[in-house]
């Protein structure tokens, strides 16, 4: 509805109430101690799905929904909550599903949280909580959503959270993370999504990731992640999105990504990555992204890489690379974005490059190129040909 104004108190009369669900108005104000006098509430939602349906609450979470003791929903996301996360929430023994994302609270996450164990989702991201991560989260051994993305934690990622064998989202990303990643991380056999991206994670890509076959999107970028890339990664037949972005990782590219059938973005770029792109790459039917860039690749750009019809964008941009531009890459209908700057590439710009029609962004400059460029690049919408010193061919 279009619900304005505050809370009413007065509803904490109503004792034999189940469900309360005033979520996606428009109220504002704080929440009434009153309303943890609903002895047989199970369900309460006074929040929204998104910034734009959540209400406007404000204040912070009262204790006294500690008391709601047959409680099995409490959602809260999307409001202007303040304040800590109240311990006595700990107590709510039934609680299900506890969602306090996206709000303003900070303090650190309390460990009484740690008793709900019929928890199966555990939302707290998009606030400003701080502190390490409660090493009792890890009794938690109903969870399946454990999102505590976007805040301020710092401390390391906890072994025990490989004990959470129901989790099929972990979201940790956007916080201050720091220390190795746990391979027990490889005992989740259900996860769909693992994103621990942008902390300040360091050491190495545990190879017992290889072992989370459901995963479907995996986010390690934005951290200080170093050694090579586990061949592993190749074992996961149900990724569509890897990032690895941002990081110092070294060595060559495994041949094995190429085993990823159902892989749609690849973003392996800012890292210290070397040797030469593997041909494989161009089994990867699926995708639209392939991010390789500032990194240390050298050898060949493979034709192979002309096999990719779905590709939108392909970023080889400051590496090493050498030898000719393949033909191959005028087979890419689908393309809009080609970066080749900043290599040593030498030879002829082919002129297949100028039959692609959806391409929109070409960088070639501060390479070796020679002859003429194609006349059709000259359609691209944003183009860096400078420093080429080359004429366009006739027509």
């Amino acid at each position: 509805n279009q619900l304005s104004g505050s809370i009413p108190p007065a509803l904490g009369n109503l004792a034999q109430l189940e469900n309360l669900d005033l979520a996606e108005n428009q109220l504002s104000g704080s929440i009434p101690p009153a309303l943890g006098n609903l002895a047989q509430l199970e369900h309460l939602s006074l929040g929204g799905r998104s910034s734009f349906s959540g209400n406007e609450l404000s204040g912070s979470i009262p204790p006294e929904l500690g008391n709601l003791a047959q409680l099995v929903t409490l959602d809260l996301r999307h409001n202007e909550l303040s304040g800590s996360i109240p311990p006595e929430l700990g107590n709510l023994a039934q609680l299900q599903d506890l969602r306090l994302g996206h709000n303003e609270l900070s303090g650190s996450i309390p460990s009484e949280l740690g008793n709900l164990t019929q928890l199966t989702d555990l939302w707290l991201g998009g606030n400003q909580l701080s502190g390490s991560i409660p090493p009792e989260l890890g009794n938690l051994a109903q969870l399946e959503w454990l999102r505590l993305n976007d805040n301020q934690l710092s401390g390391s990622i906890l072994a025990q959270l490989g004990n959470l064998t129901q989790l099929t989202d972990l979201w940790l990303g956007g916080n201050q993370l720091s220390g190795s990643i746990p391979p027990e991380l490889g005992n989740l056999a259900q996860l769909d999504w693992l994103g621990l991206g942008s902390n300040q994670l360091s050491g190495s890509i545990p190879a017992q990731l290889g072992n989370l076959t459901q995963l479907t999107d995996l986010r390690l970028g934005g951290n200080q992640l170093r050694g090579s890339i586990p061949p592993e990664l190749g074992n996961l037949a149900q990724l569509q999105y890897l990032w690895l972005d941002g990081n110092q990782l070294s060595g060559s590219i495994p041949a094995q990504l190429g085993n990823l059938a159902q892989l749609e973005w690849l973003w392996l770029g800012d890292n210290q990555l070397s040797g030469s792109i593997p041909p494989e790459l161009g089994n990867l039917a699926q995708l639209g992204r392939l991010w390789l860039n500032d990194n240390q690749l050298s050898g060949s750009i493979p034709p192979e890489l002309g096999n990719l019809a779905q590709l939108h964008f392909l970023l080889l941009d400051n590496n090493r690379l050498s030898g000719s531009i393949p033909p191959e890459l005028g087979n890419l209908a689908q393309l809009q974005g080609l970066t080749l700057n900043d290599n040593q590439l030498s030879g002829s710009i082919p002129p297949e490059l100028g039959n692609l029609p959806t391409l929109w962004h070409l960088f070639l400059a501060n390479n070796q190129l020679s002859g003429c460029i194609p006349a059709g690049l000259s359609d691209a919408a944003q183009h860096d040909l400078s420093r080429l010193n080359l004429n366009y061919c006739h027509s």
